[in-house]
């Protein structure tokens, strides 16, 4: 058992120190933020209850950044077979919202399209909100037509995971007394 903890706090001491030299990279950063996050390395090495907490005690961000890095080194691995990937996390938050070949196919517009191949976030911000209005269903309701909020809900719901989406309902409850 000791020799399992201390392979895990090498191994933990591996990543932060690929997050603390590459904390303007969001690529690495975000790579090393899943696998401590999958491995429970937080929790088994640091003692810490929660990926939350661990991250705004050891990095000083909340959950939320801690997800939108992994999210866009997602993004990044999806792109990288084809190419040029974006620089930043900024260029790649848009592109969370799309499914994998969707994804290549915006960065691929952005790509062509991007003056003097100068790629800003706001220009793949533009790309995935065109994309994503032409692919919003046109289903029907008791109330109406689905309004954009509801369509991103139902996909964030779509990609939840268990845990999250008890917390959800849970807050609905409280929320609805």
């Amino acid at each position: 058992m000791e020799i399992v903890i201390k392979e895990n706090a090498t191994e933990l001491e591996r990543l932060e120190g690929i997050i603390q030299q590459n904390i303007g990279g969001f690529y690495e950063a975000g790579r090393a933020l899943m696998e401590i996050r999958d491995g429970k390395l937080y929790e088994k090495v640091r003692g810490f209850a929660t990926f939350e907490t661990y991250c705004k005690a050891r990095w000083d961000f909340n959950r939320a950044h801690a997800y939108r890095l992994i999210d866009s080194a997602k993004v990044v691995e999806v792109l990288s077979p084809i190419g040029d990937t974006p620089k930043t996390e900024s260029q790649a938050r848009p592109l969370t919202r799309l499914v994998a070949e969707k994804q290549k196919e915006a960065w691929q517009k952005v790509i062509d399209i991007a003056p003097e191949g100068k790629i800003t976030a706001a220009l793949v911000s533009k790309i995935v909100r065109s994309m994503t209005q032409q692919s919003a269903p046109k289903t029907k309701n008791k109330l109406g037509e689905d309004t954009d909020a509801v369509f991103q809900l139902k996909r964030w719901w779509k990609r939840a995971n268990k845990k999250d989406k008890q917390l959800f309902k849970l807050w609905i409850e409280g929320w609805e007394k």
